[in-house]
């Protein structure tokens, strides 16, 4: 039997970039789990030669440490095409072309990766990539009392009534006994307008008024920003206030942290990471 181009790391790997458009070297050895860089950068440089991905980082020696960042070349998408038979197609037509994306753009998928990497426990990564491997193959799974990360690639198979509008970087589902908690995620960087900041809430509450979503099966609407510094905080805590005062739902809990809260948090998650809560019912 012919030795397969790609292997079953390998593979794994194309789901990542399938799932997170970009990721860096250090992210694919913390998702793989391996403690020795150089397996995962040899499987890494193997995929770029044979054409599978594209790097987005090329070394100048003694200019930069910074780690090698990767997406989907066109051999890499076709496999993905070929192989998954339940991908999202328009999804995957969009990655076309990731090759002209911003620099910021980049930045938040890597910041979406760690989200996972930093907020999950690190022994249930290796059944994260598993489960990656089981929706491209046959689909989404929702499972009881599970936590479950999805990002935009898999938003068409789940039947959550506000995720199109809502537009999370990332979601979150789990079924308990009281029913479901849905929890959106959104990764803002230093750059980003407060114009725009405005706008984010004021869609998220739009939404939440005109769309029916509102049943039994809903235990909890969660909302995490992971933001750039404690300024960006500050001002989203003074907005949601008018937000809250005309607000009249079901309560929805907003959550508040920085990226060097997160990353502290790697070194030691045993502690908490600091979140400032923010509930709707604060405000009756």
């Amino acid at each position: 039997m012919a030795k397969r181009i790609v292997t079953k790391k390998q593979e794994s790997i194309l789901t990542l970039l399938y799932s997170f458009r970009f990721i860096n070297s250090k992210q694919v050895q913390a998702f793989l789990n391996h403690k020795d860089h150089r397996r995962s950068n040899a499987w890494l440089k193997d995929l770029v030669t044979k054409g599978y991905l594209e790097r987005d980082f090329i070394p100048r020696f003694g200019t930069s440490t910074k780690p090698a960042v990767f997406f989907l070349a066109q051999t890499g998408r076709a496999y993905i095409r070929n192989m998954f038979h339940d991908t999202n197609r328009k999804y995957l037509g969009r990655l076309r072309d990731d090759k002209k994306r911003s620099k910021g753009f980049r930045i938040k998928c890597q910041l979406i990766a760690d989200c996972y990497l930093l907020l999950f426990p690190d022994d249930e990564r290796a059944k994260f990539v598993k489960e990656l491997n089981e929706r491209v193959r046959g689909g989404v799974e929702l499972k009881y009392n599970h936590l479950q990360f999805f990002t935009s690639a898999y938003y068409h198979e789940l039947e959550f009534v506000l995720l199109p509008k809502l537009k999370p970087d990332a979601y979150v589902y789990k079924r308990i006994s009281k029913g479901i908690v849905h929890t959106c995620i959104y990764t803002l960087d230093a750059y980003f307008p407060r114009m725009m900041l405005r706008y984010m809430l004021t869609n998220i509450f739009t939404t939440l008024e005109e769309e029916y979503w509102e049943d039994e099966s809903i235990a909890s609407l969660q909302f995490y920003f992971v933001c750039p510094n404690h300024m960006i905080i500050v001002y989203l805590r003074r907005l949601l206030t008018s937000f809250f005062e005309r607000y009249s739902g079901q309560e929805i809990i907003f959550h508040f942290a920085t990226r060097n809260q997160l990353y502290k948090r790697q070194q030691d998650k045993t502690k908490p990471t600091g979140w400032i809560d923010v509930s709707s019912n604060d405000y009756e």
